[in-house]
Parts: C-alpha cells; structure tokens; sequence
C-alpha cells in the first residue's frame, strides 16, 4: 500500500538537476535531455519533461526512484478519469471557481491549460502512479484507489470543471500508468 502519510526525502539523483534550477535562467528542456535521456531510458519523454525536468523535487512523489520506473499509456474518457484518478494534492475542486480562473473572465484572456481541453483533450498526456494495493493518507486507508495524479493537476482541475458544468470534452485522454515497487 502506498503510504502517504509523511513526505519521503527526494531521492533522484542530485546530478540529473536541470542546470538553472530554481532561477530564471534554468536551462531548456532539450539540453537537459540531451545530457540525461540515456541515463532514464525506461521513461518516456514527456514524462522526463512534464514532470522530472519541470517540478525536479518540488514533486511530493520525488521519493519515487526514477530507475524502477515503468509506464504504460493508456485512454480514458473524462468520466473514468473523474472517478479513477485521485487528487491526492493541490486542494479541492470547485468546478465554477475552476472554470472561471481557467476562462480568465477577470482579465479577458484563457490560461494555455483551457485551450487544448476546449478542442477535445490535453496537449500532454497527466501522469499517474499505480497503487496496485490503495494508498493510505492522513484521513485513512483506500484499498480501493489504484491511481494517484502525479503531474497534471491543472488540467484535471480544468477536466473536472468542465465535466461539472455540462460542457466535457469528447476525449478520449491519454494518461501515462506509472508503476513502481514504492507504490506496492
């Protein structure tokens, strides 16, 4: 059971850190793939990219050894990814709250997050772990739950908005199935 009741230290390696990290200048995606796509052969670009290179540590789930990784990619419509997918971080949803932040009604302009989902999916698939055996937390044991949101809480805020509100897009979605043996 993937336990989740107290942050793990990150243990991805220090010297696969993206040159610049945490400062305006941090070096581009391409270059920091470049030095380090052969030593993550068992991950896939964008997941490299989504969520290693953009979040580095800053992920709750850097605990998770980038070498035992595997993934799989798999379609959902936006009702199982709704009922599938647990939010384990990132704060509750509140569908008209979500829908307006994502719309920018305030300042006449969408986020890039709202442009992809209002033709029909994402741009970049979420990313998620199995739990093949649930996952506890503070609030309890859920022998049930068997993926947890790793990278992708915008655009599953934004799902979830618009699911809310009647307007869902066609789909199907891509979503990377993440498995490790920290998840057992």
């Amino acid at each position: 059971m993937l336990d989740l009741t107290r942050r793990l230290d990150p243990v991805w390696p220090n010297d696969l850190k993206p040159v610049g990290e945490g400062e305006i200048d941090k070096e581009e995606f391409e270059t920091w793939w470049e030095r380090n796509r052969l030593r993550l052969p068992n991950l896939h670009r964008l997941i490299a990219e989504q969520w290693v290179y953009r979040h580095w540590t800053h992920s709750p789930f850097a605990f998770l050894p980038l070498e035992s990784l595997t993934w799989e990619l798999a379609d959902m419509t936006g009702d199982e990814v709704l009922a599938r997918v647990r939010r384990e971080f990132a704060g509750p949803l509140d569908p008209e709250f979500d829908y307006a932040v994502f719309q920018e009604e305030n300042f006449g302009k969408k986020l890039a997050t709202s442009f992809a989902l209002d033709q029909g999916t994402w741009d970049y698939p979420i990313i998620t772990l199995r739990t093949p055996n649930g996952m506890r937390n503070h609030e309890g044991e859920f022998p049930d739950v068997r993926l947890v949101l790793l990278e992708g809480h915008q655009r599953h805020r934004y799902l979830n908005a618009l699911h809310a509100l009647g307007k869902a897009p066609a789909g199907p979605h891509k979503l990377f199935l993440l498995a490790s043996p920290r998840a057992g």
